[in-house]
């Protein structure tokens, strides 16, 4: 038998590299983060802040802390009225 096949599995740099470029992309992507209890919202540019929020709400100390991921082409607007509570919106971010 002779031929040669190729292989359909990526070398391990190609893999570890494809890893490391997922993992520093989720690290920046933006977190919203909001209070299950009072409703106090902020926005992170990126996870490195995330530790404020470790123990829960720094506004009442509740400890559920609701946190969303937005990626580069999403935007959303956060609005809380009596009547509807806490709506979010999520869509496509406008290119510029």
């Amino acid at each position: 038998m002779s031929g040669s096949t190729e292989s359909t599995i990526p070398s391990t740099p190609n893999v570890l590299a494809s890893a490391n470029n997922e993992t520093n992309r989720r690290a920046k992507e933006a977190i919203f983060v909001l209070c299950d209890n009072c409703f106090w919202a902020a926005t992170f540019i990126d996870k490195s802040r995330l530790d404020i929020i470790e123990k829960g709400c720094i506004v009442c100390d509740e400890s559920l802390v609701s946190s969303f991921p937005i990626l580069d082409n999403e935007s959303f607007t956060f609005d809380l009225t009596e009547r509807r509570g806490v709506e979010l919106k999520f869509g496509a971010r406008r290119k510029k």
